[in-house]
């Protein structure tokens, strides 16, 4: 299988292309034939040789991706397109993704859209929504609301009938008399 490694750290001309196993998915896992990566901080990072690869995370770059499933799962069938965070692997032709970080695309997205998805999307809804129990109605501080996170929190909160809150700049005080 053609992957892009990582062959030093470095810029942008330190990926390599480079021949690989195909990846075998593990139990829970399904195999997806990638059609998109998306590039985001943490795959810059690791070019960079400034994030450590995990222990059990596959040590070629990319962790979002958008493809067609082509090892299902009790969830995807074979056919299915799906965007879906990675533990790295994403710059390939196949990547072994678990199942339960992979979601269907949307069927007004294309593959390219989908694969800039899953880093922010699934980070605003695990901890906005999961873990923060934000309910409609409820006003959400976001700080740093130009990174791609906090777009995307500004974004889906106003799409789930929330405020959004930033904020405010410290105000002028007159000198003292």
């Amino acid at each position: 299988m053609r992957a892009v490694e990582i062959s030093r750290p470095g810029g942008p001309e330190v990926l390599k292309p480079a021949e690989f196993p195909k990846p075998a998915p593990k139990p829970n896992e399904i195999l997806v034939k990638v059609a998109a990566a998306g590039v985001n901080r943490p795959d810059v990072l690791q070019r960079m040789g400034l994030y450590p690869v995990p222990p059990d995370a596959s040590p070629l770059p990319g962790l979002e991706i958008a493809g067609e499933v082509v090892s299902a799962g009790k969830h995807f069938k074979v056919g299915d397109k799906v965007c879906a965070l990675t533990n790295g692997g994403g710059y390939a032709e196949y990547c072994a993704v678990p199942e339960t970080q992979a979601l269907r695309v949307p069927k007004n997205l294309s593959m390219v859209e989908a694969a800039s998805l899953p880093e922010t999307c699934f980070t605003v809804w695990g901890n906005v929504y999961d873990r923060g129990k934000l309910v409609p109605g409820e006003t959400l501080l976001v700080q740093g609301g130009s990174s791609g996170i906090g777009v995307t929190a500004i974004q889906m909160a106003a799409a789930t009938g929330n405020r959004c809150s930033r904020p405010q700049a410290a105000t002028k005080r007159s000198p003292p008399a």
